[in-house]
């Protein structure tokens, strides 16, 4: 059984790109979030599918061009630090089936 406060990783990618797309960030997630959910995620996916990686990371170097974000600083905050642990740890919580599933599917 699922717990209630399961999101699918498809729904979390999605959410994650729509707040790329909207370009006032204060009404939903911070950047910090964003790239912090972003980096988990091909954290956790590289070692067991690395295609799957791949857009990802192309999501997340066009945000960076697109928002002139300055990733450096960015790693340095709470707010990245505590999504980016949450959903490392969400995701390796996942049986590996399960696992590999979301990476091919995230994006």
């Amino acid at each position: 059984m699922m717990s209630p406060f399961f999101f699918p990783p498809r729904r979390v990618a999605m959410a994650l790109l729509a707040a790329l797309a909207v370009p006032c960030l204060a009404a939903g997630s911070s950047a910090e979030q964003i790239v912090g959910g972003i980096e988990a995620m091909v954290f956790v996916c590289l070692p067991i599918d690395a295609k799957s990686v791949k857009p990802g990371q192309e999501i997340l170097q066009r945000a960076v061009e697109q928002r002139k974000l300055d990733l450096p600083a960015i790693r340095k905050t709470e707010a990245y630090r505590n999504t980016y642990n949450s959903e490392v740890n969400r995701m390796l919580s996942l049986p590996q089936r399960e696992r590999l599933t979301a990476c091919q599917t995230a994006w």
